[in-house]
């Protein structure tokens, strides 16, 4: 007998759902195939089989469970799991029994999660599969009823919620800021965008530009360990912050040194279009050795992001503002800037290594030629 343990998926949750099994109970396996589709607050997950057996449920779909929690056997053969089943104090039925069993679709629980319905509502319906219509109805159901200062924050913002909080409780947090004239930058982001048929944007040259800078400012890119040391990352992995509408999600372009920025964007569209489903995968969310936070809402001046704990940085960018200068000849002319916010871990850096952060960032980006 071998069990199947669930791994940690996502550091910030304490528990997950198991959405289905892929394969019945009872069904032979034949040795490493994934078996379950497991959610956290951010992303789904396959699970694998650990080798061949025969497989034995104990959590049946749509249940919470917990890393490190054994959601299955894999037994040798069907004799060897019928004696287990008939000796077993708690049969694996008991868990996956028709009365306590509740499956929720993916888009339902998407649904669901958006308008903050908690799960006791769903099994409240008394259905055994929760579809997006059932979710609907619950919506307008509340929405006809009168109305009430109070709703349930979805799984996901509780999870945003718990990481903000850890942050400001563990993170002596000091910011700095920087203007940087971006003109030559958003020339060179329309050039490499018609060139390429990529996306090209200001936050894209901002993470190739902050990767760039990695082997200068290690410390920038580093964690700070339990016993007082620091541990550098070999690899400048960004995170980037993005919120389509579906909650706060921090995908990872990963080696972000070695990218180019077309690829940097090609994959920035990806991850917008996972974040609006919803179906981002754990290891995208995973790694990230800095952050890059854009708020680039018009009229959006400086933004103050949190460092999220195991990083020492993150770097926010805001809104282009056009400027009328004089030039040198006394003439107005229009120039374009943004403003970098550098919010660092003041354990682990001091406010001389953050400017000279900020600076060579500022000076990456207005004199742009290596970012394309």
């Amino acid at each position: 007998m071998i069990g199947i343990e669930l791994p940690t998926l996502n550091t910030n949750d304490s528990s997950y759902t198991l959405v289905e099994w892929l394969v019945p109970d009872g069904s032979s396996i034949e040795g490493e195939e994934p078996l379950a589709v497991v959610e956290t607050s951010k992303a789904s997950e396959e699970i694998e089989s650990t080798g061949p057996g025969i497989l034995h449920v104990l959590v049946g779909g749509g249940q919470d469970c917990r890393p490190g929690q054994t959601i299955a056997y894999l037994f040798e053969s069907a004799e060897e799991r019928d004696s287990y089943r008939a000796s077993a104090a708690t049969p694996a039925a008991t868990s996956t029994a028709p009365d306590t069993e509740l499956n929720i679709t993916n888009a339902a629980r998407a649904l669901a999660d958006h308008h903050g319905v908690a799960e006791a509502e769903l099994r409240g319906l008394g259905r055994t599969v929760v579809r997006t219509a059932d979710v609907e109805a619950l919506v307008r159901r509340a929405a006809s009823a009168p109305a009430s200062a109070e709703r349930q924050l979805s799984k996901q913002q509780r999870t945003v919620g718990a990481v903000v909080t850890e942050s400001m409780r563990t993170v002596p947090a000091a910011a700095a800021y920087a203007k940087v004239e971006v003109g030559q930058a958003e020339e060179l982001a329309r050039q490499l965008s018609e060139r390429t048929g990529s996306f090209v944007s200001l936050p894209v040259l901002l993470i190739k530009a902050v990767a760039r800078r990695h082997a200068a400012h290690p410390l920038m890119f580093a964690a700070l360990t339990d016993d007082g040391g620091v541990r550098e990352s070999e690899r400048a992995h960004v995170g980037v912050t993005m919120d389509a509408g579906r909650g706060l999600y921090t995908p990872v372009v990963h080696d972000a040194a070695e990218l180019s920025s077309d690829r940097i964007a090609d994959l920035l569209t990806g991850f917008r279009s996972k974040a609006f489903r919803g179906t981002f995968q754990a290891a995208e969310l995973a790694g990230a050795t800095i952050m890059v936070a854009p708020h680039t809402t018009e009229g959006m001046v400086l933004a103050t992001p949190i460092v999220f704990p195991g990083q020492t940085c993150v770097i926010s960018i805001g809104a282009v503002d056009d400027q009328v200068l004089l030039d040198a000849q006394g003439a107005p002319r229009t120039h374009r800037f943004v403003h970098l916010g550098l919010v660092y871990d003041h354990r682990v850096v001091n406010g001389r290594d953050a400017m000279a952060l900020l600076e060579d960032v500022k000076a990456e980006l207005e004199a742009p030629a290596a970012l394309g």
